[in-house]
């Protein structure tokens, strides 16, 4: 009797232990990135979902296997287009893969970014570390680019960006996170990477597209404010604790300049006041390593140009911020949290008033310039 009873025990056991209710994997499509627009009154959302067949192996990449099938559906709300969207699937969709995020510029007009945020925030598969961009493109071609050599399409840039942010450090990415952060402190915006297509690499068969960094937008509580590209938002990423490695290039004169790389960045801005007056000081150290160089240089010539250069990229930076009324090195934010007093005193609607002369002075030390494996001459003379 005993001996039955434990049969039945130890069989009751394993019915219990079954996972009635886990999802099988190949039933289930990933969503892996998503791209959202405003037409017409309509929100359009183009969904990407991912085959894993290439992820993770360590042999030859299939290249045969379709990486990703996209499709679009509009809805008067996002949860209507959501909805059009599971209506015309097949299986269940996953999104605790989702990675990225692209918005055009009329989801990003008229606060239409707060409805964006609630509906992905809300789900409870979605992660507050999806990556955000901005672009004026057209959206669907982001999402069926593959990556260079037709490697997995989870190593896109807009998937990871922290592995060439590594090397050439101009826009620091934006995470829904720290979006939802900069947008709830003054002065109440926050610069998102504005990224664009290229078709500038080349095959045996047909031309690869890329993608690229390639400025930044700047959106407020209230409105967008337009975008900052390429020179005109270089001056952003000298005053970034982030700011891994950046290059630098100065023209002396003629036949006479130099391109160096500047590491070991760190950058204070230091509120100015005087009674309803106030201004910032801008200190940056660094070092520098000399990549190439054209005409006799000293390391003190090296060492004025780098500073010189740095200096006009933040002031140009900062004048493109003045031309669209956004406080675009976040000055405000450092006044509200040094001087809470002096900011209530001088802020409206969560900003205080700049002008060209706001910036005071900009102080840059270079540490050290490494010339690298060779000296300061040139290899041929």
């Amino acid at each position: 009797m005993k001996k039955i009873n434990f049969i039945f025990l130890v069989c009751f056991a394993f019915l219990l232990s079954g996972c009635w209710d886990l999802n099988e994997n190949e039933r289930m499509y990933y969503a892996h990135g998503a791209a959202i627009d405003y037409k017409e009154g309509f929100y359009v959302v183009y969904v990407q979902i991912i085959s894993f067949s290439n992820v993770a192996k360590s042999e030859q990449v299939n290249q045969d296997v379709i990486q990703s099938e996209v499709n679009s559906f509009k809805g008067v709300t996002l949860s209507d287009a959501f909805k059009n969207l599971y209506n015309a699937i097949d299986e269940e969709v996953y999104w605790g893969h989702f990675s990225f995020l692209i918005l055009s510029e009329n989801s990003l007009k008229e606060n239409r970014l707060n409805s964006v945020i609630n509906d992905i925030t809300r789900f409870i598969d979605t992660r507050y570390n999806t990556w955000v961009y901005s672009t004026d493109e057209p959206l669907a071609e982001f999402l069926t680019t593959v990556p260079l050599l037709k490697r997995s399409i989870t190593l896109t840039r807009l998937a990871d960006p922290l592995n060439s942010f590594k090397l050439e450090s101009f826009i620091e990415p934006v995470t829904v996170r720290s979006l939802i952060i900069s947008l709830n402190d003054p002065p109440n915006a926050v610069n998102i990477p504005y990224v664009r297509l290229k078709d500038d690499w080349k095959n045996q068969k047909n031309p690869s597209k890329s993608i690229e960094t390639a400025g930044f937008g700047i959106l407020s509580t209230t409105d967008f404010k337009g975008y900052v590209k390429e020179q005109d938002a270089e001056g952003l990423r000298w005053l970034s604790n982030e700011t891994i490695s950046a290059t630098v290039t100065s023209v002396f004169e003629k036949n006479k300049n130099f391109s160096g790389t500047v590491k070991n960045l760190e950058s204070k801005i230091e509120p100015i006041t005087n009674g309803s007056n106030v201004q910032f000081d801008i200190n940056i150290s660094l070092t520098a390593g000399l990549d190439n160089f054209t005409g006799n240089l000293t390391p003190k010539e090296i060492e004025k140009g780098i500073i010189k250069q740095i200096k006009k990229e933040i002031k140009d930076t900062y004048e493109k911020g003045m031309e669209k009324d956004i406080d675009i090195y976040r000055l405000t934010e450092i006044l509200y949290r040094k001087h809470v007093k002096v900011y209530k005193k001088l802020e409206k609607n969560g900003k205080v008033a700049l002008t060209e002369d706001s910036i005071r002075n900009i102080t840059i030390d270079v540490q050290n310039v490494d010339s690298g494996r060779k000296s300061f001459e040139e290899t041929i003379k």
